[in-house]
């Protein structure tokens, strides 16, 4: 009998438990219920496969719920295999949840108009308001356990920010979910081309960001950033 586990790309040796290069011992038997479906360590469905490449291919494209993969292999002179699903979630998860980095606000405001400035744009100023706004739509996103720029209740973001006493002449929303940490999910925005474009819009003088951990959902993280221009410049001043 041979079991692998597989996170993410890693890749899994004969005999060992691998996640993220590294290597464990194979569990006892007994120790978990190891070919069968176990919702307990977050098994969700288990397929037949005759090679770790098509387990990680039905994993990528269920990527919306699978978190990593569990092979067994009960006879290893033949290529037939159980590829098991696993959403990292149950009691004894095989893949369990773990906690993004804080987000250090003095950190991202720093390297957002660093940014800026790189690009001969001018910094943008925190908005108390405009992160009440992003609060609000990430912990939206987080209680729905979604990805998407119109909350639960049909709003825009133009919406949310004008619900928070902000009115503009223009706003921009970037949201994210499953980064760990600031680093990576500016990584990513500066990756893509619209939320890119939204970083280094030159119509824009403020912005608010949030990020909300809920590890009961699939994505874990929601992140959300607001860029505007207010309509009245002192008004704005004031209102902070």
């Amino acid at each position: 009998m041979v079991t692998k586990k597989w996170a993410r790309g890693s890749v899994a040796l004969m005999g060992f438990f691998v996640t993220a290069g590294m290597a464990f011992a194979a569990p006892e038997l007994g120790q978990s219920a190891i070919g069968s479906f176990d919702a307990d360590d977050g098994t969700y469905d288990i397929k037949s496969v005759t090679s770790l490449e098509a387990c990680e291919a039905l994993c990528k494209a269920d990527s919306g719920t699978c978190r990593g993969t569990v092979i067994y292999q009960p006879d290893v002179t033949k290529p037939e295999m159980q590829c098991r699903l696993n959403n990292g979630f149950g009691a004894k998860p095989v893949f369990p949840r773990i906690a993004p980095e804080e987000l250090d606000f003095d950190k991202a405001i720093a390297d957002l108009n660093a940014y800026r400035v790189s690009k001969n744009l001018r910094p943008l100023e925190y908005n108390q308001r405009l992160n009440r706004a992003s609060e609000v739509h990430a912990r939206d996103l987080a209680n729905a356990g979604i990805i998407s720029h119109t909350g639960t209740d049909g709003s825009g973001h133009g919406d949310r920010v004008q619900r928070q006493g902000y009115y503009f002449s223009i706003a921009g929303e970037n949201v994210a979910t499953g980064q760990m940490s600031w680093d990576d999910v500016f990584d990513a925005w500066k990756k893509s081309p619209g939320h890119n474009e939204n970083l280094l819009r030159d119509d824009v003088s403020e912005f608010g960001l949030a990020l909300v951990y809920e590890p009961t959902t699939t994505y874990s993280t929601y992140w959300a950033m607001l860029v505007a221009h207010p309509l009245d410049v002192e008004y704005s001043a004031n209102a902070n």
